[in-house]
């Protein structure tokens, strides 16, 4: 039997009997493996009638099996499944099975099978675990499960069980607890399951990264020169998010510092180093890697734009590397313990009162939003079009048609539960067109965030569209009629996308930059009426734009008439961040003497 586009998988469900019958246990764990590592590596994005066959023979048959009391794990067969704990939870989800709770059960009566009860029990289970006796009865194992149960973060939380789950498991601490795999997943992952209470998780990664021996072992010699600054970032590229809103502060620099970009990514990335007098590579694989960049180094100061998307990147946030350590809005959260004095951000879109509970690091504040945002490489087709004779509207539905340009783990069960409102209560049919971005490339994430998704909203109102290229991206959304922000965790560039494109766009109001900024951007442009602070308020705006004519037209004019150009694309904005830079390294010691974390305005 094979799975479609998958000439070279095969699963023989009699073969695999007889090896269990025969008690080759390691021989049926690498077959079973194998199958589930194909899945890890491949993303369907659909399923033809045999594909879906083919899973829900295999799921089947691989339950059955695994939870036979006499089939036995060895420990680096154990291991592998744990890792494999999500792979096998999508695999689930998108089978006739939907979960394994009842295999939970069977296994509860079976305690020598701590490894098995790991690897089938996700966030998705209603099945409830004890952690505490998990830990109690292995620490090691329950310690990688800890972590890759955080995985499903991306895909799981429109799910109202994961939902629910995932934002108990972060809660939960255990001395026992001594071990982080895949950080950058936890790490990342936790702000987008509970803003309020990623910072427990976060402190706690970060502490057990400076009591570790990789750490310890890495000493620095750092001699100064005033003029010479390092970026560490892994996705300085103009494609990418963090590119677009912090490459104008970075040529702010360029004519008074002495820069390096330390790129801890993919060599192979199309990096920009136009700003850079050198460029040096660094990478924590299966070990480390050259670190005589760090090592011995002449940096006043570290500018990180986006701690948290990489590993490395928390890493190397837990050390001194310079006298003076910068994070900023690339992942606009603070680390919440790290090794990082000073987080650079807009005064207009943070609240200068909250600094203390929403920073360890000390804020500071430059005047604006704290980040420029890079014009779109886009030309409207309206424009492409505006000459030919033909002038229908490149609208291709009928519906109303709502952007919620959103990456995958922006999308949460009490947002779906807000838009279904939309649903229920709109006068025309509306169609929401979900862009989940690269979100839910891995480990087959995509069709059960989309079988979730569409649960909640019917398949009729919602499409998802996977990854795709940024201008197919921008025509998708110049279809629409308006754009959505996500909440709680916002947007920023997609929300330039929307307003480039010209769409009225709701925006959420929370208690953070990452869903502040848009806010104060929309008021900034003198938008301010489709800016909202509570979800009834989101779904009520919402409404009104669909069901009354007049209200659209006349945001739609508003939109059409903004000054992006000279509010949101200014490339001397990046001049209020040179000041902050230039504050910081003349003014450190005596603001590090102050012991202080109210906010430095800069002015």
């Amino acid at each position: 039997m094979n799975p479609q586009n998958s000439t070279n998988l095969s699963f023989n469900s009699l073969e695999i009997l007889k090896d269990y019958l025969n008690q080759d246990y390691d021989l049926v764990s690498e077959k079973l493996i194998y199958i589930l590592e194909h899945f890890e590596r491949t993303t369907y994005l659909e399923l033809a009638p045999d594909a879906q066959h083919f899973i829900n023979a295999f799921v089947k048959n691989f339950l059955y099996v695994f939870t036979q009391p006499d089939y036995c794990l060895s420990d680096r067969y154990a291991i592998r499944f744990i890792q494999l704990n999500l792979t096998i939870s999508n695999l689930v989800a998108i089978s006739c099975f939907k979960t394994t709770d009842d295999y939970l059960d069977l296994l509860t009566a079976q305690p020598q099978d701590l490894a098995k009860i790991l690897t089938l029990c996700s966030a998705r289970n209603s099945w409830q675990c004890d952690r505490q006796v998990l830990f109690d009865t292995n620490p090691a194992l329950t310690s990688l499960w800890y972590s890759h149960y955080l995985e499903i973060y991306r895909s799981g939380l429109v799910n109202a069980i994961a939902y629910k789950n995932l934002r108990e498991h972060i809660l939960y601490e255990d001395a026992r607890l001594t071990g982080f795999y895949k950080i950058d997943d936890v790490y990342f992952g936790s702000t987008y399951i509970d803003g309020d209470d990623d910072r427990l998780l976060k402190a706690r990664i970060n502490k057990l990264v400076q009591n570790s021996q990789l750490v310890k072992d890495i000493n620095i010699s750092n001699q100064p020169t005033p003029t010479k600054i390092a970026i560490i970032s892994g996705f300085w590229y103009p494609q990418h998010s963090i590119y677009r809103i912090l490459s104008e502060c970075i040529a702010a620099l360029k004519d008074s510092y002495e820069l390096t970009l330390i790129h801890i990514g993919d060599q192979k990335l199309a990096i920009d180093t136009q700003y850079f007098k050198e460029v040096k590579y660094l990478r924590f694989d299966n070990g480390l890697s050259d670190l005589s960049v760090i090592k011995q180094n002449e940096f006043a100061a570290i500018y990180y734009p986006d701690i948290g998307m990489m590993s490395e990147s928390i890493i190397l946030s837990n050390l001194r590397i310079a006298p003076i350590q910068i994070c900023g809005l690339g992942h606009p959260v603070s680390t919440f313990g790290s090794e990082i004095d000073y987080f650079i951000s807009g005064a207009d879109a943070e609240d200068g009162r909250h600094a203390e509970d929403n920073y360890s690091e000390r804020l500071v504040l430059v005047t604006g939003l704290g980040a420029v945002n890079n014009r779109p490489d886009y030309q409207l087709l309206k424009d492409i079009n505006s000459d030919n004779a033909i002038q229908t509207s490149i609208k291709s539905s009928d519906q109303f048609i709502i952007n919620c340009p959103w990456y995958a783990q922006k999308v949460n069960y009490p947002l779906l539960l807000t838009l279904k409102k939309v649903i229920q209560n709109a006068k025309s049919p509306v169609l929401f067109r979900l862009f989940s971005g690269g979100a839910l490339t891995r480990k087959n994430d995509f069709l059960p965030f989309a079988k979730d998704v569409e649960e909640v909203l019917g398949s009729a109102h919602v499409h998802i569209y996977p990854y795709m290229p940024y201008a197919e991206y921008m025509a998708i959304m110049e279809e629409g009629d308006i754009c959505l922000d996500s909440y709680h965790f916002g947007g920023f560039n997609v929300l330039i996308d929307g307003l480039y494109l010209q769409k009225p766009s709701v925006v959420f109001e929370g208690k953070r930059w990452y869903s502040r900024s848009g806010a104060a951007l929309m008021k900034k442009l003198g938008l301010g009426e489709l800016v909202v602070k509570t979800p009834s308020a989101y779904s009520q705006l919402t409404l009104k734009l669909i069901g009354d004519r007049h209200f659209y037209e006349l945001m739609q004019d508003k939109v059409r008439q903004i000054d992006l150009q000279n509010i949101a694309f200014q490339p001397m904005n990046g001049q209020y961040f040179k000041k902050a830079i230039d504050f910081l390294i003349q003014n450190h010691d005596h603001l590090k003497s102050e012991s202080s974390k109210k906010a430095i305005r800069i002015s």
